[in-house]
């Protein structure tokens, strides 16, 4: 019986450590707005299939994308036709207000000189072309993010 408790103790202690040491190793959660509009799904759909596809300046796809690139190719996913750079793309569609963010709907960053874009899953996160980490996942209301915010257009 002694044994017993000294397996299951040292199992429990095992796991809290190895929850611990391992904590990112779990996927990470989105939550996106269900809505009533099939193309915004299949936006948000051809996106996340390219997570991990690495970046390159200019790239436009299938095996590299910069942002815009990205972008371009998401969308002519569902025969929409987008501007190729991102100075084309801020200009398209209308202006919205993040409280007014629906899923595939275009965000855009200045940073520092360079003009940025991305899709939103939901009001507060979105999937794009990272120079670091390829095609991911970040939250709007990162610092980095935050501070370099221009606007939300709607194409769809």
């Amino acid at each position: 019986m002694f044994k017993g408790l000294i397996y299951k103790t040292f199992i429990f202690f095992f796991l809290l450590l190895f929850m611990f040491i391992f904590p990112g190793c779990a996927p990470k959660k989105i939550k996106v707005y269900d809505v009533d509009y099939p193309i915004r799904n299949e936006v948000i759909q051809h996106a996340f299939s390219l997570i991990g596809k690495p970046y390159k300046n200019g790239g436009k796809g299938p095996d590299y994308f910069d942002c815009s690139g990205f972008i371009q190719y998401v969308f002519a996913k569902v025969n929409i036709a987008l501007p190729p750079m991102t100075e084309g793309q801020i200009k398209i569609g209308v202006e919205v207000k993040r409280e007014d963010v629906l899923p595939g709907d275009l965000v855009f960053f200045r940073i520092k000189k360079e003009l940025h874009a991305g899709i939103m899953l939901n009001r507060n996160d979105f999937i794009h072309a990272s120079k670091t980490k390829g095609i991911t996942v970040d939250h709007i209301d990162f610092n980095y993010w935050k501070r370099s915010l221009l606007g939300f257009r709607s194409i769809l």
